[in-house]
């Protein structure tokens, strides 16, 4: 590890924005009609009441790390949310965006004004990036709808991903008039999407109840969807109201976004509004029902994506499946008292079907359906297996992931469910999986697969697990199984928990390639998480030391076998070797570090992807390690900021592009045989 900008990148879990510089100057009109609660006369879709005050970020998705005060000789004026990039953040109260953009210190801002018991004040939120901004100067909020996604741009500290949080100010005057501390203005604010409790609502004045509004279309949506507007199932149909490509475009959806789910849920509405005036709730022929809609008319046009009232409020992600746990599935809850797991009954049939499976596929089917309930569908028979036997013949499942795998959440769920089956090959009788374009075969080393072209076909969006051949199934009792337990639903262990044997890829270093000292600790590093194996890691250490020299030193300070630089190895030099010291240049504790440091980058870089902020195939193999390489030597704020593989400073074309190209073009050299064993 080389590059200086790596001692910009550390995953701290608490994140501290320092004194921001001077922000643009304050323009705007005193005038606060047009950030008074919506009147009256237009219908609200939100869940909140108007005038309903709302804490800007979700329970559980952050925790404050600097308040309101002097700090470091400097008036901090906001409050800051520590969190991950990405995480959703949502308009505080009703009202107006008076500012959305640029702003020196906060990367990006949003300023949005307020009339709370007829006077003015205005709510603050920065360091988004450009691309997280969710709303423009001018237009209405309602209190719970969400405005951008939490980030690290401009002035936070540690600079990159660790930084991220959100800065978030109050201003009674508006702003740049007297900032007052949000945490007590907050104390009796409200979880977005949680109503205060209060009598409910009558239709507004001068409007049909029989006309079918934003709450009725949020209802649907329930149904349909779990109220997620932006899910993609990955089955051809999209949004909230679960449009097909072809309906959308029929009745006029294309002139908002190309698919549903990239439409807001007010366009949504619009759209459902024109398909009901042609179609019928017909087109919803269950969901109508069971929300209770069939009696309401269609709207005059425009009274959704058009209207001038509020616009409705994004609704939560989906929740988890019927019958799914809240908090943390513990393994007993799932095991008899032996210690074994019941696979004697069918799957729920929320799942899916077990027909013309064979028995192996049964009993993987029916323990991962039990280990993981926030599951939600787990398929895999089809007749037609595009040139492969293992669908038809009924020996394989596709593990279908919430949210088609585009989310954090959904990238770790589909991590540990690859790590169960493999941990249990044994019982399962597996053959491969798939997961992520990556092919792990039950015996051997795995590989990155060709890129298909497409989300599903990568294996995105599923685990698929093929099985060896056996009998189809034919109803006999399965009994139980003594499994190797997942973590279920809600399990709160790492993704990367520390020295864990067995994660799909228990691949040794070939015998000899490396020094037998330093083999053993690739080894052990190479199953802390599926993303990272040991072969890959001793391929970057061979490029790290110029030949597995201990003891090395880079001009740039980057010091021993994993070339930490001394910010770096403050957060990830521990004691692995157990020789009561820390020690950069001990190849236990260099080589574990390397591992752990690794498998964050992975995590993180994981995560964008599935967000869709970097493209995976943009290093020099068009191989996704090549990001976490590029991550590892020029920081993963290059990879963020570069949307893909570094490529915004000369040193990332001269140095960090040859390094990632040289360690994936060597590392199957380093690659051995399957080996369980760590000593």
């Amino acid at each position: 590890m080389t590059d200086a900008a790596k001692s910009l990148s550390l995953f701290l879990v608490a994140a501290v924005a320092i004194p921001l510089l001077a922000l643009i100057a304050f323009v705007g009109s005193d005038d606060t009609d047009d950030c008074a609660p919506a009147d009256s006369s237009s219908s609200s879709s939100s869940s909140l009441s108007p005038g309903q005050k709302v804490i800007p970020m979700k329970k559980g998705t952050f925790q404050y790390t600097s308040g309101f005060g002097p700090r470091d000789g400097v008036m901090h004026q906001g409050l800051d949310m520590g969190s991950q990039a990405g995480t959703p953040m949502y308009a505080a109260y009703d009202g107006v965006v008076d500012k959305a953009g640029e702003a020196t210190g906060f990367g990006q801002w949003i300023v949005l004004r307020h009339n709370i018991g007829g006077k003015r004040v205005d709510t603050v939120y920065g360091h988004m990036f450009p691309q997280d901004l969710m709303v423009k100067p001018g237009q209405k909020v309602t209190a719970g709808q969400q405005i951008a996604k939490v980030g690290y741009n401009g002035e936070v500290s540690p600079p990159g991903p660790g930084g991220a949080h959100l800065h978030f100010e109050v201003w009674e005057g508006g702003w740049g008039q007297k900032a007052i501390d949000p945490k007590p203005w907050l104390a009796d604010a409200v979880e977005p999407g949680q109503a205060r409790p209060s009598a409910p609502n009558a239709p507004p004045a001068g409007q049909d109840s029989q006309i079918v509004s934003a709450e009725d279309w949020n209802k649907v949506a329930q149904h349909e969807s779990g109220g997620n507007w932006a899910i993609n199932t990955g089955n051809g149909y999209y949004g909230g109201l679960q449009f097909s490509a072809s309906t959308w475009k029929a009745f006029g959806g294309d002139k908002f976004a190309p698919t549903a789910d990239k439409a807001t849920p007010q366009e949504q509405m619009e759209v459902a509004n024109s398909t009901l005036s042609g179609q019928g709730w017909d087109a919803w022929p269950v969901t109508s029902h069971q929300a209770g809609v069939r009696d309401k008319k269609p709207a005059p046009p425009g009274t959704f994506a058009g209207a001038t009232g509020s616009p409705p409020k994004p609704t939560s992600p989906a929740p988890a499946a019927p019958g799914g746990p809240s908090d943390v599935q513990t393994l007993s809850g799932v095991t008899d008292n032996e210690g074994e797991l019941d696979v004697s009954k069918p799957m729920a049939a929320r799942f899916g079907s077990e027909a013309h499976w064979q028995t192996n596929t049964v009993r993987l089917a029916r323990a991962v359906a039990k280990r993981f309930p926030e599951l939600q569908t787990i398929g895999g028979w089809r007749a037609d297996g595009g040139g492969f036997s293992d669908h038809p013949d009924g020996r394989a499942a596709d593990i279908m992931i919430p949210n088609s795998g585009r989310d954090q959440k959904g990238v770790e769920l589909g991590n540990r469910i690859q790590k169960y089956v493999m941990d249990n090959k044994a019982v399962f009788h597996v053959d491969y999986t798939i997961w992520r374009q990556y092919y792990q075969p039950a015996q051997g080393p795995g590989n990155v697969m060709e890129d298909r072209g497409d989300w599903t076909q990568n294996h995105f969006d599923h685990v698929h697990v093929t099985l060896l051949p056996s009998p189809l199934y034919n109803g006999e009792d399965l009994g139980t199984i003594k499994d190797r337990g997942a973590g279920g639903a809600g399990s709160d262990s790492e993704e990367c928990p520390s020295d864990v044997s067995g994660n799909g890829r228990m691949v040794n270093v070939k015998a000899g390639s490396v020094p037998a000292d330093w083999a053993r600790w690739y080894n052990k590093a190479g199953r802390i998480c599926p993303q990272i194996s040991a072969s890959l890691l001793a391929s970057q250490g061979h490029q790290e030391t110029g030949g597995f020299q201990q003891h090395v030193q880079s001009p740039d300070q980057a010091q021993g076998p994993g070339q930490f630089i001394p910010d770096t190895w403050a957060t990830y030099g521990k004691d692995y070797d157990g020789d009561g010291r820390v020690d950069v240049y001990s190849l236990g504790d260099a080589i574990m570090a390397q591992g752990h440091y690794m498998c964050d980058l992975a995590k993180d870089i994981d995560g964008w992807i599935a967000g869709g902020q970097v493209d995976p195939k943009s290093g020099p193999n068009h191989d996704v390690r090549d990001l976490y390489l590029g991550a590892y030597n020029a920081g993963p704020g290059a990879v963020q900021e570069s949307h893909g593989f570094p490529s915004l400073y000369p040193r990332h074309f001269s140095e960090t592009r040859p390094y990632a190209e040289i360690i994936i073009r060597n590392e199957p050299k380093y690659r051995g045989v399957e080996d369980a064993a760590v000593v």
